[in-house]
C-alpha cells in the first residue's frame, strides 16, 4: 500500500498548521474565561500566549455605566469641536467637568 499526502497550499494571510490539545473540562474553562477577560477569542488568546504576548484584563462596567461613558465621549467631542473653532462656553466645559467626575466615581465603584 503506498502513502499518499496532500500539499495543501494556503492562501497569503493564512494559517496552514495546526495543533489539537486536549483539556479537561476545568482548564478549558479557566482559558476560555480567560480570553474573555482579555476580551480576545479562544485562538486569538491561546496563540497572543504562544508568542509571548502578556493580556491585561479588560474593565467591564454595567450596561449604565457604559451609556453614560458613551455619552460623554459624544459631549466631549462635540466641545472639541467647538473649541477648535473658538467658540467654548464656560458653562458648559463645567457641566462636562461635573459629568466626569460623576463617571469617574461610578468607574472607581467597580
Amino acid at each position: 500500500m503506498t502513502e499518499t499526502t496532500q500539499t495543501i497550499i494556503p492562501r497569503p494571510g493564512k494559517r496552514p498548521h495546526r495543533v489539537n490539545v486536549r483539556f479537561t473540562p476545568e482548564e478549558y474553562k479557566h482559558i476560555k474565561e480567560q480570553a474573555r477577560i482579555a476580551n480576545k477569542g479562544l485562538a486569538e488568546w491561546l496563540r497572543g500566549l504562544a508568542m509571548g504576548q502578556h493580556f491585561l484584563p479588560v474593565p467591564r462596567f454595567p450596561e449604565d455605566v457604559q451609556r453614560a461613558l458613551k455619552s460623554f465621549g459624544g459631549n466631549l467631542n462635540q466641545l472639541a469641536h467647538q473649541a477648535n473653532m473658538g467658540r467654548v462656553d464656560k458653562k458648559e466645559v463645567e457641566a462636562l467637568r461635573g459629568e466626569a467626575s460623576v463617571l469617574l466615581g461610578a468607574i472607581r465603584g467597580q
